[in-house]
């Protein structure tokens, strides 16, 4: 009987041990796969960066800069002159910039910009604040938007950061519609000919991945489009997705060819 009463009181506790272990060993699994999980995330968004960036200096050519334009509407109808000062100088603190200058101020009957340029000896800045009157159902409709134009002369690298800097910035003030394009460029001596400028292209897009949807020659201009799933962004053009560009332009003038690559595409100045 004593025997009977020890055998179950066992069982129980057996069973007991048992489900704490199998809750413990699932917790611990699931607390390992949050981490694997996170981990995957930040390295592909590093790599994403990084693979850009190492894809470019491929391409071998000189005089390398980097730059990053964002266009993004700010979320308020009314905007004080003074609330579009405050913009750019919060803006610019964010990117470490100092405005020791006056803003300057432009305006016309329907739009007005508010800007700050500044050239330093590696970077140059640009931030606006453009608003415009458009007809909305026969009536006037107040728009603003937010214009950023960031250029770094040498270690392309840092426009990453930049970038990630301003974009969460701009989600703190609750901007919407936002475009941002990051563009790379540098300089080969001489006209390349269609063989050399479709092997840089070619380059380009295998480092990144992707693949080559369209492509233009028309001799002074060679343009390629293409997709790769490591870039999040893209457009739809002639039912193709696309989130890089390249441009290969000659200058008669210089001898020289500029090779441009830009993600998602090339956006023109605002």
């Amino acid at each position: 009987m004593e025997s009977n009463k020890w055998n179950d009181f066992y069982h129980k506790f057996k069973n007991i041990v048992s489900k704490r272990r199998t809750k413990v060993t699932l917790y611990v699994a699931a607390v390992l796969w949050v981490a694997v999980i996170t981990q995957i995330f930040v390295n592909r968004v590093f790599r994403e960066e990084l693979q850009i960036t190492e894809a470019f200096i491929k391409s071998e050519t000189a005089e390398m800069q980097s730059s990053l334009e964002i266009v993004a509407e700010y979320p308020a109808e009314v905007l004080s002159d003074e609330g579009k000062r405050e913009l750019i100088y919060r803006l610019a603190d964010v990117i470490g910039l100092t405005v020791d200058d006056d803003i300057t101020v432009w305006e016309e009957e329907t739009k007005s910009e508010y800007f700050y340029f500044k050239q330093a000896k590696q970077a140059s800045t640009e931030i606006k604040v453009v608003s415009m009157v458009t007809e909305k159902n026969n009536e006037a409709d107040m728009k603003h938007y937010i214009v950023i134009q960031l250029t770094v002369l040498k270690g392309i690298q840092s426009i990453d950061k930049y970038k990630d800097l301003l974009e969460e910035e701009l989600t703190e003030l609750g901007t919407a519609n936002k475009q941002v394009t990051v563009k790379y460029e540098g300089m080969r001596e001489g006209d390349l000919t269609s063989l050399q400028k479709s092997e840089i292209a070619t380059l380009l897009v295998e480092e990144l991945q992707g693949e080559i949807a369209i492509e233009y020659d028309e001799g002074d201009l060679y343009t390629v489009y293409a997709y790769t799933g490591m870039i999040n962004e893209y457009v739809t053009t002639l039912d193709n997705k696309i989130n890089i560009q390249i441009a290969i332009t000659y200058n008669e003038l210089t001898d020289t060819t500029k090779i441009t690559l830009a993600t998602p595409v090339l956006n023109d100045s605002f």
